[in-house]
């Protein structure tokens, strides 16, 4: 069953002002640039969406005690080349800043309700 909470307007237009000035921040604005730039560079692409399938494909072999030396091998070239992709680099760095400038905001809107506003804000079930 789904509640329906109506949300007195006054609240959503300062959410939303919120909202703006978070995008606006420095770490924030630099993820967003850097997500964009990420989803135009098919090279870089390329090479998470094959680091990704190759880990996929280690972890199968590891739950069968069928990792080789070539596998790693493999793994080790394809994890340096996503390390030596400035596009890669660049979204990954900024994603790390846009988590930690998230909590900070989480922290300070938490201490103006004296709750914990992350925790509350979970979808949680009794």
């Amino acid at each position: 069953m789904t509640i329906k909470i109506n949300v007195p307007e006054k609240l959503i237009i300062s959410v939303n002002l919120l909202a703006n000035q978070i995008k606006l921040t420095e770490p924030v604005n630099r993820y967003i640039i850097a997500k964009e730039l990420f989803t135009q560079n098919a090279t870089a692409h390329k090479i998470m969406e094959d680091l990704s399938a190759f880990q996929r494909d280690i972890r199968q072999k590891q739950n069968k005690n069928q990792v080789t030396q070539q596998d790693l091998e493999k793994l080790r070239s394809l994890q340096t080349k996503a390390q030596e992709n400035e596009v890669i680099n660049s979204y990954t760095y900024s994603q790390q800043e846009t988590i930690g400038k998230l909590r900070e905001i989480n922290a300070e809107i938490s201490n103006l309700l004296g709750i914990d506003f992350a925790s509350l804000a979970k979808n949680t079930s009794c």
